[in-house]
């Protein structure tokens, strides 16, 4: 029940008969938030103030705080290397300590410049959550799939036998040795277009592990692979640790693409890297500049490019396995032109268009893999103008159709 009364000079006002037991809720509820402002004013200023900035902040840069004494610490590098002891070495590696964890994060405590301390907390909330062990890729746990794909690899990239012969055998070691997988650095190099990057994926898919490609030919500095030196405004972790350390695998495949063009007159030597990174020894314990962070890139594939090798400092070449890959002929030059031109047409997806016929391996042997897939995708765009799906001789640029250079090449 309610009644209202009013006048000319005050507000209508409500009269509301409430029970017994909500009248006593209320009351108590006046008497709360009393309590709650007398205790708010007796807070000093600069106490209101603290609270206040703690609340605004950001959830990462309240989760990654460093642990506060002696046994949350040692909760931490229990968490951290949980599993590390007891772990099968073939299939799981270490690539971070948490002692070196926890003085990062106590330095990066000290970073005034904001941006710089919210960025350096988010890289360190995801390190701490992938903890320390990364998975070790290795096909040969998979004996038959591998087989298959070798016989694939060395299908498809007959002249590379040599390039996976020496991959072969190395990842028959492993299976034998109580270690991880690892692959000493290889270096490839021959006449542009003639399949190296191509090699360098379906290898690195054949292992089971990711590949990144870091070409060297507009390289200026060693932040490339190593990060750029935290005090900079641009400051970013390099290829290395964005990979081994926020990755999921401890031995992914490098692609480092034309070494040889890397330049040789930058005051920071963009090569300068490889020279610990390639060996397993200093590998192990090396610094990304951007968190000034040290961890462990001992498992670290290396797959090196070049069209001229006498341009690449012999510091580096030592420390490669070297392969020179000659351009194809004869019957290998037959089966590149066959396995490129089928690719080709299919990762151009064209609904219901037909494998190129063997045929037009013939016309195609003297070409390097890189043309022979210019070409072939100029010869189905011009079988689709004519309304076909499938490929004919005449399909071909004119450009490619060389009979002296192809009776040159197959014999």
């Amino acid at each position: 029940m309610y009644r209202t009364e009013a006048s000319e000079d005050s507000y209508q006002g409500v009269e509301l008969l409430l029970p017994i037991a909500l009248q006593w809720r209320l009351v108590e509820e006046r008497r709360r938030l009393a309590r709650a402002r007398e205790e708010d004013r007796r807070v000093s200023t600069p106490e209101r103030l603290r609270a206040d900035r703690d609340a605004t902040r950001p959830a990462v840069a309240r989760t990654a705080q460093l642990p506060a004494g002696p046994d949350d610490q040692l909760s931490f590098i229990k968490q951290f290397e949980r599993g590390v002891a007891r772990r099968e070495r073939k299939r799981r590696h270490p690539v971070l300590k948490a002692e070196e964890v926890l003085r990062v994060l106590a330095k990066t405590a000290t970073v005034r410049n904001r941006d710089e301390h919210k960025r350096e907390l988010e890289l360190m909330e995801k390190v701490k959550s992938l903890g320390a062990l990364r998975d070790v890729a290795n096909p040969a746990r998979h004996p038959e799939r591998w087989a298959r794909t070798v016989a694939s690899l060395r299908a498809s990239h007959p002249h590379f036998l040599v390039v996976t012969d020496f991959v072969v055998e190395h990842v028959a070691l492993s299976m034998s040795s109580r270690g991880p997988l690892w692959i000493p650095p290889i270096h490839i190099w021959g006449p542009p277009g003639i399949g190296k990057s191509h090699y360098a994926n379906d290898l690195a898919l054949a292992l089971g592990a990711p590949l990144r490609r870091q070409s060297m030919e507009n390289a200026q500095t060693t932040s490339l692979l190593l990060g750029t030196e935290r005090h900079w405004s641009t400051a970013c972790p390099g290829a290395v640790f964005d990979e081994i350390v926020l990755g999921r695998f401890a031995n992914p495949i490098f692609l480092i693409d034309e070494l040889d063009k890397a330049p040789t007159s930058s005051t920071y030597d963009p090569l300068r890297p490889l020279h610990s990174l390639l060996e397993p020894l200093t590998a192990s314990t090396i610094r990304d500049a951007a968190l000034d962070i040290t961890f462990d890139a001992s498992l670290a594939i290396y797959i090196a490019a070049s069209n001229d090798p006498t341009k690449i400092p012999e510091s580096l070449r030592s420390r490669f396995s070297e392969f020179e890959i000659p351009v194809p002929r004869g019957e290998q030059a037959l089966q590149v032109a066959q396995v490129v031109a089928t690719r080709t047409v299919e990762k151009l997806s064209v609904p219901d268009f037909l494998p190129p016929e063997p045929r037009l391996a013939y016309q195609l042997a003297h070409l390097t893999p890189r043309a022979i897939r210019k070409a072939i995708q100029r010869a189905v765009a011009r079988a689709i103008v004519n309304d076909r799906r499938y490929l004919k001789p005449s399909d071909l640029p004119a450009d490619v159709l060389d009979d002296d250079e192809a009776k040159i090449v197959l014999h």
